[in-house]
């Protein structure tokens, strides 16, 4: 299996949050770079990534591990993400550029071929669903807010996929982020803010009391 830096990473990304790497499995370098065709390098690059994203865990004597699913951190995550997608909402109304609102608009455009095919397509419905939220803390162009947004992102999505992960649901997302795209064409950030916002919450919602509780 051949794969670029960037591929890679994606992949690996999927395999965590989705628990087909389990959380505290070992995770071998060498074997990693086997699987992948990856030089040494940017294996080592890759994982640095994933590790700043919470995904993985790294030990100087004992190696390098799939970081373990808590609840705690999770609920504390959740606390801090709430009200930094409302604070990137305002600040890509007041900053986005055309070329970020044009690959916002064609990756709505994916999702919906992808819904009208009959595969359930989750890792490409997921990697939308990244780069969308990617794209508005880009716009932002606050680069401290975009590397804990991009943490907060990350952990926040492989506690949900560990409990609800279905083509459908990845969809009903999409009903919020096309909103969002609506109000940032329209520079309006309390709007923008606002469904962010709501967007997490109603993920949380979905979770239910038998999770949060």
């Amino acid at each position: 299996m051949t794969s670029t830096k960037d591929e890679t990473y994606k992949d690996l990304r999927y395999r965590i949050i989705t628990h087909d790497l389990k959380p505290m499995a070992p995770l071998n370098e060498k074997a990693l770079m086997d699987h992948y065709d990856l030089g040494r390098t940017p294996m080592r690059e890759v994982l640095l990534q994933l590790q700043r994203d919470g995904l993985i865990q790294r030990f100087s004597r004992s190696g390098t591990i799939v970081s373990p699913v808590d609840i705690h951190i999770y609920k504390q995550n959740i606390e801090i993400r709430t009200v930094l997608e409302g604070l990137a909402g305002e600040l890509a109304a007041k900053n986005i550029i055309a070329g970020q609102l044009e690959s916002l608009a064609q990756i709505l455009e994916r999702v919906t071929a992808l819904e009208e095919q009959e595969s359930e397509n989750l890792k490409e419905l997921m990697q939308c669903e990244f780069d969308f939220h990617n794209l508005i803390y880009a716009a932002t162009h606050n680069p401290k807010l975009i590397d804990i947004l991009h943490e907060l992102h990350a952990v926040s999505a492989r506690f949900w996929h560990y409990q609800i992960f279905s083509k459908q649901e990845l969809l009903d997302q999409y009903i919020d982020h096309r909103e969002v795209l609506d109000a940032l064409k329209k520079r309006d950030g309390r709007r923008a803010g606002e469904t962010l916002k709501n967007h997490i919450q109603n993920v949380v919602k979905k979770l239910g009391d038998k999770v949060l509780g």
